[in-house]
């Protein structure tokens, strides 16, 4: 790679950012919103090169991307609750340990409280793989009907921590 393409990358980051603010106070109209799409698969498919992962079969670099990411997170099985911190967070889903095990596809609720303004995130998630480390067990959920409007405001937490792993220039 030669010195060029470096400032073009820096320069590609830049405006990356600036459309994801955009995008964060709600500011992009139509055209704006698919280059801001495109953007995003770009750097979640670099992201996922970096990491060593791969897109799985039917999604997008998008969807697959997980960032390693603190949130509260309170779960409710049943009659037991669970109140928490995520491990990761992703458009899919999110992982998180938890005190005692619980059952492959279960369907727990849950309220995800995000770092950027508003409301917390409420819904229902699938357990899909326990693992136990030690005495806890890392739990990894996968949202269940998440409303479109909710999945955009986790879509811009999750690129917020991408992109804070990323120097600005």
């Amino acid at each position: 790679m030669n010195p060029q393409d470096w400032t073009s990358l820096v320069d590609w980051m830049a405006a990356f950012r600036a459309l994801h603010e955009q995008a964060r106070r709600g500011k992009l109209d139509p055209h704006a919103v698919a280059r801001y799409e495109q953007d995003r698969e770009v750097l979640a498919k670099a992201l996922l090169i970096a990491q060593r992962l791969s897109v799985k079969p039917g999604q997008t670099a998008r969807q697959t991307l997980r960032v390693h990411l603190t949130l509260p997170v309170k779960l409710v099985f049943g009659d037991r609750r669970e109140q928490t911190t995520t491990l990761d967070l992703g458009l899919g889903g999110f992982a998180a340990f938890l005190p005692k095990s619980v059952r492959v596809l279960e369907r727990p609720e849950f309220t995800l409280t995000l770092r950027g303004a508003g409301r917390p995130v409420s819904g229902r998630a699938k357990v899909v793989n326990v693992q136990r480390k030690g005495q806890p067990y890392r739990v990894a959920f996968s949202f269940e009907d998440l409303p479109t409007t909710e999945a955009q405001r986790i879509g811009l937490e999750v690129f917020d921590a991408a992109l804070a792993t990323i120097p600005p220039n």
